[in-house]
């Protein structure tokens, strides 16, 4: 059985072309919001002026520099795994991604010697920007919950059920406001599979183990574990799955009597759960963390764009091969990450340790001698400067300005090997 070629056939296939409209649908929105943002500054600040802003140079330049970096953060947003199921999470979000806006625009304002603009039309800008943005979005979003369209903002699961489970998952998928999307399901019930074969993969509870390479391939939310009696031994297995994944894991308990320190009650779809939450319970810390990460990020790609333009030349006049190379890293939930950085080496060096990281890099202790570093790279690790690239892994999502410093692939697979030995 291909289980990966029937996930993307039952879960990747369908939907596409209404996710692709989907996607037009609110590009479409966020330019409309973004053109009335510039329109209604305009007639505010322009009082004397009749017509729409394209009749003046200086917003119009404003406007065509603008536009693309106000579309990145907006699409940034959205495939990043930012939460913006609540209106105060949404309405935080472009709160910031207007602010960092604001300051792209006095760059770009002084950067194109524009002539003075009349009142407050530079604050205005990202102010009925996130005006426009915040109440479109709300109007798209409730009118697709009207129609029952929730494909865009599904919370992914995986299911471990048992006869007892099919009511529970009946109530659970059937209810489009709590926009859960069951990806696989784990059972020996004839009944369930009955029920869900045409709709997602039915898979044997032998077959538990993949659980792991079914959240590498998408993004899944949460585990869900609903049989009536617990295998305590598949129960721990699939928890450290998760804690190592950073996915929530939820346990089925009808009546939970004991405190567990890692666990928290919940009730979801008229259920009992005892959650093991392996990333932030806050929407408000993880969208403040995503949102700021991008916008630093984007804001320092535009100002040290100059240098990298400078650092990439250099690169390829010192040596044979391409400027940016990739290094595999684990990322979050256990992905595998191509992380983007200067090439420092030769183009034919061994790169078994191609970058390798100690406490002592800093000190150029491990590559002061090393013959498959070029000149110009030893500058670049002693410098740091090789790791600037690494700026667009976080407009990506991939990264995080401020956080723990990935693990190397190669360190992934020893201490694997180190775990099951």
């Amino acid at each position: 059985m291909d289980v990966f070629t029937n996930y993307y056939r039952l879960h990747k296939d369908p939907g596409v072309k209404s996710r692709n409209l989907l996607k037009y649908l609110l590009s479409f929105i966020d330019v409309l919001a973004i053109y009335l943002a510039f329109q209604t500054a305009y007639l505010i600040n322009y009082t004397g002026h009749a017509g729409f802003f394209v009749s003046e140079k200086n917003i119009l330049t404003l406007f065509i520099a603008i536009l693309p970096f106000w579309l990145l953060i907006l699409y940034l947003i959205r495939s990043t795994g930012i939460p913006t199921k609540r209106y105060k999470v949404l309405s935080l979000l472009y709160l910031q991604s207007s602010t960092a806006i604001f300051f792209l625009l006095i760059l770009f304002y002084y950067f194109f010697r524009l002539n003075p603009v009349q009142g407050w039309l530079l604050p205005e800008l990202p102010f009925f920007g996130f005006i426009f943005l915040f109440f479109g979005r709300i109007l798209i979003y409730n009118i697709l919950i009207r129609f029952g369209e929730k494909d865009h903002n599904h919370i992914i699961v995986i299911i471990i059920a048992d006869d007892s489970s099919l009511p529970f998952i009946d109530n659970l998928l059937s209810n489009n406001k709590l926009g859960y999307k069951a990806v696989v399901i784990f059972t020996e019930s004839p009944d369930v599979k009955a029920r869900y074969e045409d709709s997602t993969i039915i898979l044997p509870e032998k077959f538990s183990g993949i659980i792991g390479d079914l959240i590498e391939v998408d993004f899944v939310d949460e585990v869900l574990y609903l049989k009536e009696k617990a295998d305590s031994s598949t129960v721990r297995e699939i928890i450290t799955t998760c804690e190592d994944m950073g996915v929530t894991f939820r346990l089925r308990d009808p009546n939970p009597k004991g405190n567990l320190s890692s666990a928290i009650k919940t009730d979801i779809a008229d259920g009992k759960f005892l959650s093991f939450i392996n990333l932030p319970n806050s929407s408000y810390a993880l969208v403040i963390k995503k949102t700021l990460d991008i916008n630093i990020a984007l804001l320092m790609i535009v100002a040290l764009s100059p240098l990298m333009i400078l650092l990439g030349i250099l690169v390829k006049l010192t040596s044979k091969g391409p400027a940016i190379s990739k290094v595999s890293k684990v990322g979050w939930r256990g992905r595998q990450v191509k992380v983007f950085r200067f090439r420092t080496m030769y183009l034919n060096a061994d790169k078994r340790s191609f970058y390798a990281e100690s406490k002592n890099a800093g000190q150029g202790s491990e590559f002061e001698e090393d013959p498959r570093v070029t000149r110009f790279g030893r500058f670049l690790l002693k410098s740091g400067l090789d790791q600037l690239p690494q700026l667009f892994n976080v407009l990506k999502g991939e990264m995080s300005i401020i956080a723990p410093q990935h693990p190397l692939e190669s360190e992934k697979i020893k201490s694997f090997n180190r775990k099951f030995s």
